[in-house]
């Protein structure tokens, strides 16, 4: 009977004394695993991961291409040339600017055919081709144009008390400097900011609404969907200058699709301008809309 005891007591101090030994161990084994499942994870070749990396290369590509472009180091200059021609509506209201009613005011709808053009100049990378500073893609650039109506019949308007007008022919002329704030060429997805002068002679003949004189402001912009397809658009601002009893204001909308081929672009879109005048307590309106083709030439 003692020696059962001796023997269970020696059995418990030999646990005991190896009990630490055998917890080290079993931790070493646990971190063991912890350690080669962590280095597998990190190195495991995974689809999502794979596209992540993708991503990431690209937007580092782009970054680099942003400040490191070899191409920022030479000057190059671009020129467009732009025609277009098309058939629309033109709705003319003439009269009193004191009462602007239907009792007071003539007011004619008819077709016209128009046509309008421009050249743009680009002084592409000159900054950073005189300067060797690495510079965003932002481009200075010049502008001239102009853009013609010529009514199918003449229209003549005979409001009450007013003298008549006969109307038939309008035309402007503008110039101005552009500034391409995104794009790296005209052949690209781009947005430009405009300002400028225009005069107009409107073909009414004796009335205070012959001619008009002024500035403009507005923006470009275009977006390519596929290397030879894309939409483009410009909206204009004009502000005519007039005496202080006198009001004026105007704008131009065209925007459309377009197809590229090679240095050829034809756009197929839509317009909407919109004249708006009141001198010497007259007041004429019109508003032209329409559908034009334009071909484009990039050099």
């Amino acid at each position: 009977m003692v020696d059962l005891r001796k023997s269970y007591l020696l059995s418990l101090l030999l646990m005991t004394a190896w009990t630490p030994s055998l917890q080290a161990q079993g931790k070493r084994v646990v971190t063991y695993i912890e350690d080669v499942q962590e280095e597998r994870r990190s190195t495991r070749w995974t689809l999502t991961e794979w596209l992540r990396i993708k991503e990431r290369m690209k937007m580092m590509d782009v970054w680099l291409a942003m400040f490191s472009d070899p191409r920022k180091d030479k000057f190059a200059p671009e020129l467009s040339l732009q025609y277009g021609q098309s058939h629309g509506s033109s709705q003319i209201t003439y009269g009193d600017a004191a009462d602007f009613s239907d009792s007071t005011w003539a007011r004619r709808e008819t077709d016209h055919k128009k046509e309008q053009g421009h050249l743009q100049f680009w002084f592409t990378n000159l900054v950073s081709a005189t300067t060797g500073l690495r510079t965003l893609d932002i481009d200075l650039g010049l502008e001239a144009g102009f853009i013609n109506r010529f009514m199918v019949e003449q229209q003549t308007l005979e409001p009450a008390a007013l003298p008549a007008l006969t109307t038939a022919t309008d035309k402007i002329q503008y110039s101005g400097v552009n500034l391409r704030l995104f794009g790296a060429n005209e052949q690209d997805s781009f947005l430009v900011g405009k300002i400028g002068k225009f005069n107009r002679s409107s073909g009414l003949t004796d009335s205070p609404f012959a001619s008009t004189s002024g500035s403009y402001y507005g923006g470009e912009m275009a977006l390519y969907f596929l290397s030879f397809l894309g939409a483009e658009g410009e909206y204009l601002a004009f502000k005519p200058q007039v005496s202080e009893d006198a009001k004026a204001k105007a704008s131009h909308l065209d925007y459309g699709a377009f197809l590229e081929i090679y240095n050829v672009r034809f756009i197929y879109g839509v317009y909407d301008h919109t004249w708006t005048e009141e001198k010497e307590g007259q007041r004429l309106d019109s508003r032209e809309r329409g559908r034009m083709l334009t071909v484009r030439l990039y050099f």
